[in-house]
């Protein structure tokens, strides 16, 4: 399994407070962590984690948290030359937890922002199994990547977060659209009607995947009727890279060539495991704390 990331990079700092604060006010936190983040990192790291060799490419800029990039793929044992410098500031972020794993977040993706279509290789898109990509980064990089992967029969994931309209060009180049509740919305999806999803389908996704929090999670295929799996029962501690896990999950398990319902539910484990514990960085699961989670579920 060979998955090409079209990568965000962000140096991550969570708190973990009572709850959430209001404006203008000052919270004494119980925890504290800072380390590497970004949606596409995470996804490129829970992937790694499950089984996947990962290519990719990812923008960081020329200030201290550069080093904390570096020194975080070389940690995880991703291939250090994914990551391209700019001259300017590294993605960083700050997020709230409350004691039931809400979170709220704020990013600045700094080097992100400057992912261009010319950094993305196509060979290199070429010799993969999947192409994956979030909304933190730009259209352009998206856009050259998927259209290469799709011209080599290459299928294409889309986790469209942060929120923005997707470009019509990569819409028709993602095999795999993945959205939580919002997202869905924003989109126009209305689950109790699922001709909204097929309308959405019919301008290029093959799959559409929504996830409902404590509701679990839907699937729409153009091949099969709608699966749904239910959500993982955990003590959520952190919810911060949990859709992340789930999104790497699913897409690990279909290429490994596991059915919809099954990758669906190896989703969601992974996702609950991930929101078992704080942070992010250390919380993906391996697959083999993926057969450990089963396991522990059937006694």
């Amino acid at each position: 399994m060979r998955i090409f990331v079209i990568g965000s990079f962000v140096v991550a700092c969570s708190v973990k407070v009572a709850r959430l604060p209001r404006a203008g006010e000052s919270l004494n936190a119980d925890a504290f962590v800072a380390e590497p983040g970004g949606k596409g990192f995470n996804l490129a790291l829970a992937a790694h984690r499950l089984g996947a060799t990962i290519d990719g490419v990812f923008r960081i800029g020329n200030d201290p948290f550069a080093a904390v990039a570096v020194s975080a793929f070389e940690g995880a044992g991703l291939a250090t030359d994914m990551l391209l410098t700019r001259t300017g500031s590294t993605g960083a972020g700050i997020g709230f937890v409350d004691q039931a794993g809400e979170n709220c977040l704020a990013v600045s993706l700094g080097a992100n922002r400057q992912l261009a279509a010319e950094d993305v290789e196509p060979a290199r898109v070429g010799d993969c199994d999947l192409v994956m990509a979030t909304f933190e980064s730009p259209d352009a990089p998206i856009a050259a990547a998927f259209a290469a992967a799709r011209a080599r029969g290459v299928r294409t994931l889309l986790n469209p977060s942060p929120s923005r309209p997707i470009a019509p060009r990569v819409l028709a180049d993602t095999s795999i659209l993945i959205v939580n509740r919002v997202e869905a919305v924003d989109l126009g999806i209305d689950i109790a009607d699922e001709s909204t999803v097929h309308r959405l389908m019919r301008a290029g996704p093959e799959i559409v995947v929504v996830t409902l929090g404590e509701d679990g999670a839907l699937a729409f295929s153009r091949s099969e009727p709608p699966r749904r799996q239910a959500a993982v029962p955990v003590t959520a501690v952190d919810t911060i890279g949990a859709g992340d896990a789930f999104s790497a999950g699913f897409a690990v398990s279909l290429l490994q060539g596991r059915p919809i319902t099954e990758s669906l539910a190896r989703a969601a484990a992974c996702g609950a495991v991930t929101a078992a514990r704080f942070g992010a960085f250390d919380a993906f699961p391996t697959a083999a704390d993926l057969e450990c989670f089963f396991k522990a579920s059937e006694v």
